[in-house]
């Protein structure tokens, strides 16, 4: 009887399931049709609003913060994902590829229901909407206490999150479905070998290390290249249409009237602004009042701004050109066109610091040119000066490393025969080179305590720059270890160029054939350690690598298919921007209503 009362209740089930499939087949439910526009349309096929709302809301059901949402530019997210459906569908007719009713009934009673997102953006921005790259969303389809399918369960779940009838669910997955497909196809084409894996393996795995010497056109404009009018005049003699190309584009800088001035500033310190505003201004303007008193006793501006100035101005003496009204800061500038030539300025106080001025001279048309076209060919003339030299120099040292000279020793020859110009701050106060200047040396003004790169303590005077503290000057430096991929010197025009270069050198002490092309200059690199990747670590990683790098490699087939798909169709593409805008729900409730957040099964 147990036995009878078994199978009668088996039976029971499956026909209670049967009646669930049947009735959940197309065209069951009544359809509830809805006014809707165009989002996009491609070659007069139109994808509704009401997918883009259904696709909007799933995107979104996990996603609790709608600021960051509308951050990402989720409406457009949306939009471009239903047109990438659009194109796989269409893709898919032409390959005969298609989802049956059967198949669309599975998924949808175990509770799967799929988005669409940009190809190129499905990592990323699937990610942070908590979705797989499969682009599935869970819905709670079951009845709580049978734990079953339950119709009535999956169409409150469809209306709440999508807006939609259940027939137009059904559709609006179909598609879904066989876009799903499509990239499922795509992807399975790829293939990764062990040899390329492990290749590719060895590649991000070995790391290298470099020794390297940068050669930086500041160190060379502020210290060697010779600035002396008469080289000045030279170079602009030679080059004369290229110097008046540029003086075109600058006249309007100098003219009608421009002022001639330097600049002493001194700024507030991070280490003195961690003690508190006040504290930080206290100290910057403790330093400045001992730079004044300087000026009182007699020293020469330019060699007061040389020393204590924080300015990148004071390599020159402070010297700013010949200014015209907006190109320095309010507070500094109101006083500067009150100012009669001559004159020096009280303190001026400013956002980053302290600042005294003097005005030197009062230039107009004439002389304004005159002055603003020496000054254009200063410019152009350090430029290309201090780029040659600083090339010469990565030459020069490279040869002697090749030729069997350490880097170190290599360099030191160089600089040893390195003079500064007899016009900069060092010979001009009668030092040696790599001597502090005179001036650094007067009373008061000693350097004892300086900090590296010239930084002195809070009220004492910086050391002028020389040769032996110049901040950019070419020192041996080492790098961190890096991949083929990584960027061992974070100033290089091609940041990856010295991995690329690197890893082409066989042993440590190897050199390449040329010299590396810096952001301010070049560079000289010679390999210093290297490390492969063992088979021991392959072992270990060989699977969880290679199923990451076929994944890589599927996302990359993925977004390239798409993008020829695209290609086909060109401009014949257009977006409603009315409805692609983030809006914001109004401060009393009204406008766009909050996003659902659905409950999703596991």
């Amino acid at each position: 009887m147990n036995r009878l009362s078994q199978i009668f209740g088996a039976a029971i089930v499956i026909a209670i399931a049967v009646v669930f499939i049947v009735q959940f087949r197309p065209n069951t439910g009544p359809v509830q049709s809805t006014a809707s526009t165009c989002v996009v349309e491609v070659r007069g096929s139109c994808i509704s609003s009401v997918d883009f709302n259904a696709s909007r809301n799933l995107l979104a059901m996990r996603a609790v913060d709608e600021n960051r949402l509308r951050a990402m530019g989720y409406r457009r997210l949306t939009a471009e994902g239903l047109y990438e459906r659009w194109l796989l569908n269409e893709d898919a007719k032409r390959l005969g590829i298609s989802v049956s009713d059967d198949e669309l009934t599975t998924e949808l009673v175990a509770g799967r229901v799929r988005v669409s997102l940009p190809a190129d953006k499905i990592r990323q921005v699937g990610y942070a909407l908590n979705l797989r790259e499969d682009l599935i969303r869970y819905l709670d389809v079951r009845n709580r206490q049978t734990k079953k399918f339950d119709n009535k369960q999956y169409e409150k779940q469809i209306r709440n999150i999508t807006k939609m009838s259940p027939t137009d669910f059904r559709d609006y997955q179909r598609k879904e479905l066989v876009a799903a497909r499509m990239r499922d196809l795509i992807r399975a084409r790829v293939r990764v070998g062990e040899s390329e894996a492990f290749e590719q393996f060895s590649r991000e795995k070995s790391t290298r290390t470099l020794s390297y010497v940068r050669f930086d056109r500041r160190f060379y404009s502020d210290l060697i290249v010779d600035t002396s009018e008469k080289a000045i005049q030279a170079w602009a003699d030679a080059n004369k249409e290229e110097l008046d190309k540029t003086w075109e584009g600058r006249k309007a800088q100098y003219l009608p009237e421009c002022r001639v001035a330097r600049d002493l500033m001194v700024e507030v310190q991070p280490s003195e602004a961690e003690q508190g505003p006040e504290a930080g201004k206290a100290a910057a303007k403790g330093r400045i009042e001992a730079a004044v008193q300087r000026l009182k006793k007699g020293e020469s501006f330019a060699d007061v701004a040389r020393s204590a100035s924080d300015d990148p101005s004071a390599a020159r003496g402070g010297e700013l050109g010949c200014v015209t009204k907006g190109r320095l800061s309010k507070p500094v500038e109101d006083k500067l066109f009150e100012m009669k030539a001559g004159d020096v300025s009280d303190l001026i106080e400013t956002e980053d610091g302290f600042h005294v001025i003097k005005l030197e001279q009062i230039a107009k048309d004439a002389e304004a040119e005159k002055i603003g076209r020496l000054e254009t060919a200063r410019d152009l003339y350090v430029a290309h000066e201090s780029e040659r030299l600083a090339a010469e120099a990565a030459k020069q040292v490279l040869a002697a490393a090749a030729g069997g000279k350490s880097l170190e020793d290599a360099l030191a020859t160089y600089m040893a025969q390195l003079a500064p110009a007899k016009d900069k701050a060092g010979a001009a106060a009668g030092a040696k080179p790599g001597e502090q200047p005179a001036a650094a040396k007067q009373d008061g003004n000693k350097d004892e305590g300086a900090k590296d790169g010239g930084q002195a303590e809070p009220g004492e005077a910086r050391a002028p720059y020389t040769m032996a503290n110049h901040p950019n000057r070419p020192t041996v430096e080492a790098s961190l270890p890096f991949n083929v991929s990584g960027s061992p010197i974070t100033d290089a025009k091609d940041s990856t160029e010295p991995a690329r270069i690197a890893f082409q050198l066989d042993k440590p002490g190897d050199l390449p054939k040329d010299v590396v092309a810096l952001e301010n200059g070049y560079a000289v690199i010679q390999l210093k350690e290297k490390t492969s990747a063992s088979q021991e670590q392959w072992d270990k990683d060989r699977e969880f690598y290679t199923a990451a790098m076929r994944a890589a490699k599927q996302n990359d087939a993925l977004v390239g298919y798409i993008r020829r798909l695209k290609s086909t169709i060109g401009s014949e593409v257009k977006y409603d921007q009315n409805l692609l805008k983030e809006t914001r729900p109004a401060e009393d409730g009204s406008g766009e209503p909050e996003l659902p957040i659905g409950d999703e099964g596991e």
